[in-house]
């Protein structure tokens, strides 16, 4: 099978890399103090609107591996126990 990002984000992904993963997952992001701020909108039926908006934060450090668990989840990046 193939996936649309190859390597994993790491600590020197440059932030065009990690705009791309955002971009790719279809959520919004901005940068503030101390860190990432994610928001994104996912279908709910239990919701009035039928749809609920999530929002995360984090630190700059925990960028790499939160966005690469969000690609697994997505089926956007190969999960860790099948990569070489």
């Amino acid at each position: 099978m193939k996936y649309p990002f190859k390597y994993r984000l790491t600590q020197k992904s440059s932030l065009a890399t990690i705009a791309k993963a955002v971009r790719a997952l279809g959520y919004d992001m901005s940068i503030g103090k101390g860190g990432f701020n994610f928001g994104w909108w996912k279908e709910d039926l239990r919701a009035l609107t039928g749809r609920i908006y999530y929002q995360h934060f984090a630190l700059d450090e925990n960028v790499p591996e939160w966005l690469n668990s969000q690609l697994e989840n997505a089926g956007l990046l190969a999960p860790k126990d099948l990569e070489p």
